[in-house]
This record gives structure tokens, C-alpha cells and sequence, in this order.
């Protein structure tokens, strides 16, 4: 069994290769806003550099979002295109779960801008707070009554410091039949709304 596996939420693109649910390469690097020029190349090389033929690929890992309202879509589209045409199965995942560390509980933290955050509490498959927008106020709040939980993500913009995960080996680890998506003609980008569930379950 192939996989390629994907991911251009946040800064990072992310492009990986993996053979019977075992990385053998990826591509991971800062490419903020440029993500739709570089990943299609990207898997080129990839493809190439492990003489691997893009039909033989048998499966395709890919995260929905929430993330930058751009990145989501690209590796989005892509995988949706490549699933559609190649009549391939498609594992969705959360752009925050991934970010987790999936041993332990994990607050999974993206910058949303205009002081706000995406937001979720992950331990492995299992969800703890589920995807959302908090206020940033919010989400120190939060930290500060559970100091036992490990924080995740490029956290510069809060003030802190966050486990940095490995994206592409976090989709291997987590895939499961859950993140399968039934129907890839639906497949969709998921963007969340500032819906402040934490404040109205206080």
C-alpha cells in the first residue's frame, strides 16, 4: 500500500510518501502563502525521487482545516482531484489533531488572527474539546486551569512555547476508519465560525 499524505493548513508545507503505514520520505518546510505554487511540484520530486509511479498510489492522508482560509484548500483540492480521478480512498483529519501529541492529552492551538485562535484538546483519536474559535484571552484562560495538559503548535504569537509535531507521522499514527470520508465528491474545507463554545459551556 502507497499513501501520500498532505497537509498545507499553516505555514508548513507539508508532502509525504509513505509505504504500509511507514514514512519513507516527506517534504516539510515554511511556505507561508505560497503553498499553491509550490506543492504539485513538490509531489513531483517526491514521486520521482522514490521512483514511485503516481498511479500506484493506493490511499490519500489530508488534513481539512481549520487553518489559513487559503492553505486549507490547496492540499484540500488537490487530494480531491487526485482521490477523484484515480477512484482512491481519501482519511481526513483535523488540522488541529495532527499538531497533537498523540500519547498524551494535547491543547492544539493554530493562530487565527484578530486575536483569536483555533482551538481543540486531543488525546490520540479521542476529543477532548472539539474544534473551535476562542478569543485568545480565552485560551490563557483555559492553559491556566489545566497546566497538566501539554501545549501544541507554533505558539510564538501567544507568548509561548508548543510541542512542534511531526504532521505526516501524526496521520499515519491516528488513521483509523473514523477519518475516512465516505463520499469525495462532498469533501469540503472546514472552516470555523467564532462560535466562543467554551464560553457558553462555563
Amino acid at each position: 500500500m502507497l499513501s501520500l499524505l498532505l497537509d498545507s493548513a499553516n505555514k508548513d508545507l507539508c508532502v509525504g510518501v509513505a509505504k504500509d503505514g511507514k514514512l519513507i520520505d516527506k517534504t516539510v518546510y515554511g511556505a507561508w502563502q505560497r503553498q499553491s505554487e509550490y506543492m504539485v511540484p513538490e509531489i513531483t520530486k517526491i514521486f520521482e525521487k522514490n521512483g514511485i509511479n503516481p498511479k500506484d498510489i493506493t490511499e490519500i492522508l489530508v488534513t481539512e482545516g481549520p487553518g489559513s482560509y487559503t492553505g486549507v484548500r490547496i492540499a484540500l483540492t488537490i487530494a480531491k482531484v487526485y482521490a477523484y480521478v484515480l477512484s482512491l480512498p481519501v482519511y481526513l483529519f483535523s488540522s488541529l489533531q495532527v499538531i497533537s501529541d498523540s500519547k498524551i492529552i494535547s491543547i492544539c492551538l493554530i493562530n487565527a488572527k484578530s486575536n483569536r485562535s483555533y482551538f481543540a484538546v486531543y488525546k490520540g483519536n479521542e476529543v477532548l474539546e472539539k474544534d473551535q474559535v476562542l478569543t485568545n484571552e480565552q485560551v490563557k484562560s483555559y492553559i491556566q486551569e489545566h497546566s497538566d495538559f501539554k501545549l501544541c503548535g507554533e505558539l510564538d504569537y501567544l507568548g509561548l512555547d508548543g510541542y512542534k509535531a511531526d504532521v505526516l507521522e501524526n496521520m499515519l499514527l491516528l488513521k483509523d476508519e473514523t477519518h475516512k470520508c465516505e463520499n469525495i465528491l462532498k469533501l469540503k474545507a472546514v472552516y470555523l465560525k467564532d462560535e466562543n463554545e467554551y464560553t457558553k459551556s462555563k
